[in-house]
């Protein structure tokens, strides 16, 4: 009996192991748990400074698409990912708040009116967008914590006499209260800046 358990016990380790070392699961886990975090699994949710600041996150310049959006009016991006609980309970959220629909794994780009300025809403999962889009989330992760999901507020701001972009960005499962506040701070200051905004791209 002994020995038909060892056998047993045997099998299984092997099969497991095997698993490991001649199949990509280890990293495809790694890739999608570990290198970008789900704030609600791991019950991080980073209490983050959301005043609006000039220096991005890695010092970066702002990438091409904010820029260019941003001639327009100002920016509202949510990012997400597939493995991501807090995601799945702040999209419903803000679809309802911004009244506007899209599937978990779509990339979505729409202008949304509020006070009468128009700002670009920008929904990203970063496992299946371009290779720009993805490395914004790095410049803009304010608390540095890889993590998702991560809405960013970018708008005008005065710095030193100039009218340059500034951002904010909170993480995880946050109020609506916050997220609405947050907006409306992002177009007040747009609204104040806007005239003497010299584009560069």
């Amino acid at each position: 009996m002994l020995v038909l358990q060892l056998c047993t016990l045997l099998l299984i380790s092997g099969t497991l192991g095997g698993m490991f070392i001649f199949t990509d699961v280890y990293t495809e886990v790694h890739s999608r748990i570990v290198s970008v975090l789900c704030l609600s699994c791991l019950k991080l949710q980073p209490k983050t400074d959301s005043s609006f600041t000039f220096t991005t996150a890695n010092g970066a310049p702002h990438p091409s698409f904010v820029l260019e959006n941003l001639s327009e009016g100002p920016l509202f991006l949510h990012y997400s990912a597939d493995v991501c609980h807090a995601c799945d309970i702040m999209m419903p959220i803000i679809q309802e708040y911004l009244e506007v629909n899209y599937s978990k794994q779509e990339f979505f780009t729409k202008t949304i009116t509020i006070k009468n300025t128009n700002f670009t809403y920008i929904y990203m999962n970063i496992d299946h967008i371009p290779k720009e889009l993805r490395d914004s989330l790095a410049i803009y992760d304010k608390a540095n914590s890889s993590g998702v999901p991560m809405f960013t507020f970018i708008t005008l701001g005065y710095d030193g006499g100039i009218i340059k972009p500034s951002y904010t960005s909170v993480y995880g499962e946050q109020p609506l209260s916050l997220i609405q506040g947050l907006t409306e701070n992002m177009i007040n200051l747009y609204i104040q800046n806007q005239a003497g905004y010299i584009p560069h791209h």
